[in-house]
């Protein structure tokens, strides 16, 4: 039952088959209703009739006559039969021949309708009623054989019964069609999909229902933030080997050189900043964590990680952190991602600053504050710009910022730098709604 044809094939049948079973319900009881009615009206007609041939001589002894009814009240087992009691004086149709006929008794004005086997195997519906006339109280009682009723309500239920039976074959049918043409878009996915994993294409195209296409939309944001994410890491390992390269290449002069002292100070130099690039790499790994992207993620806690990954790796300058984010504030996005913007802008203000990096949530705008020595007006435009360095003599690859500048956009979020005399602050405006 995993397919999706089956369960809407499935939920359809069981909803028709309760719909069409209370349709065949109803308009048999409908009809029932209806014929027995008007077969009433007729018992009633036929018992004023009656009523209009009793009379009463001056020894209150009953006179009946019945020209005032159909002949059929007077063939045997015709299936139309009365019958009549005043006092304890009973009489019937001969219609009624010699079989037994029990007399309804009314219990007040109203008339009683009751139904009871009659003669020859037929089922009868009994109209009984009380009367008053000439001063004389009697009961008229009227009955009318039902079984051609019954027989043509069997038939009637059986044919609806096999209608119904073939519309449900028929609607299932037709629903199965446009299943199928509806999902029939779901093969191009899968179609693209392998043409995704041979690398012939880079994102989902798709033409089809809307409910369907968030999901190739989602697809494809997921795609791109994996090209995203493995781009970013390509271009960290490209800077890590470069960096390390580097200094590798500077130890194998320092062996021609021959100032011991000197060759001390430069590889203490060097296998120090070799160390800070790996501790910075590897706090940036265990602080990322798990990776669900397209979550709710708690910014405090993001936050939180950075800062305490940033006093690691400047316990040397004993930086004061203040964070000033409620709990509970939340940002939709890829968690590396967020590290990743975060981390780059925490790290910046941890290496100029001088005793204090300040971090506060505004509205939608994070800013990350610090007491350094800022930057010159003339550089802000160029401070996300790959590569670009504004001090020289200070480590660092110039990448940062600009993958920080990178992540913002994809987010679509507004990445600003002021001077904050003294210092530097940047603020992250995200869209409404991406911050709650």
């Amino acid at each position: 039952m995993n397919s999706l044809r089956n369960r809407l094939s499935f939920g359809l049948i069981v909803s028709l088959m309760v719909l069409l079973l209370a349709q065949w319900w109803l308009s048999s009881s409908a009809i029932e209703n209806l014929l027995e009615k008007q077969l009433l009206d007729q018992l009633q007609q036929d018992s004023e009739a009656l009523l209009a041939g009793v009379e009463f001589d001056t020894a209150d002894a009953l006179a009946l006559s019945t020209t005032g009814l159909v002949p059929a009240y007077q063939q045997p087992y015709s299936g139309t039969y009365f019958a009549l009691q005043h006092q304890a004086e009973i009489r019937y149709s001969r219609s009624l021949w010699d079989a037994d006929f029990t007399l309804p008794t009314p219990g007040g004005p109203q008339a009683l309708i009751t139904r009871q086997s009659g003669p020859d195997g037929q089922y009868l519906l009994v109209h009984a009623r009380n009367y008053e006339k000439d001063n004389q109280q009697f009961t008229i009682a009227i009955a009318r054989d039902i079984t051609p009723l019954r027989n043509n309500l069997k038939q009637y239920q059986l044919a609806n019964a096999g209608f119904s039976a073939l519309f449900l074959l028929a609607l299932v049918l037709i629903q199965r069609l446009i299943v199928i043409k509806t999902l029939k878009p779901l093969n191009a996915v899968q179609a693209a999909l392998a043409r995704l994993q041979q690398g012939e294409i880079k994102q989902l195209e798709f033409q089809g229902p809307d409910e369907i296409k968030p999901l190739v939309d989602e697809l494809n944001r997921l795609l791109t933030a994996i090209d995203q994410r493995l781009k970013r890491s390509r271009e960290g390992m490209g800077n890590l080997a470069h960096a390390l390269k580097t200094r590798l290449a500077r130890l194998s002069q320092l062996s021609d050189e021959s100032d011991r002292r000197q060759f001390i100070q430069e590889v203490h130099t060097l296998t120090a900043e070799v160390a800070r690039l790996i501790d910075r790499e590897t706090a940036r790994v265990r602080v990322v964590g798990d990776l669900r992207p397209g979550q709710r993620i708690d910014l405090l806690e993001i936050l939180n990680a950075l800062v305490g990954s940033c006093k690691a790796l400047y316990r040397d300058k004993a930086l004061n952190f203040v964070v000033q984010v409620p709990h509970g504030a939340t940002l939709l996005g890829d968690r590396e991602d967020l590290f990743e913007l975060f981390g780059n802008l925490i790290d910046n203000a941890s290496k100029w600053a001088n005793t204090t990096v300040h971090i506060s949530l505004q509205g939608n705008t994070v800013q990350i504050s610090d007491d350094g020595p800022g930057c010159p007006s003339s550089l802000l435009t160029e401070i996300t710009q790959r590569g670009f360095r504004a001090d020289e003599n200070t480590p660092g690859s110039g990448l940062g910022l600009a993958i920080a500048h990178d992540i913002a956009g994809t987010y679509g979020a507004e990445l600003e730098f002021a001077n904050n005399a003294p210092g530097l602050t940047v603020r992250v405006t995200f869209k409404p709604g991406a911050l709650v």
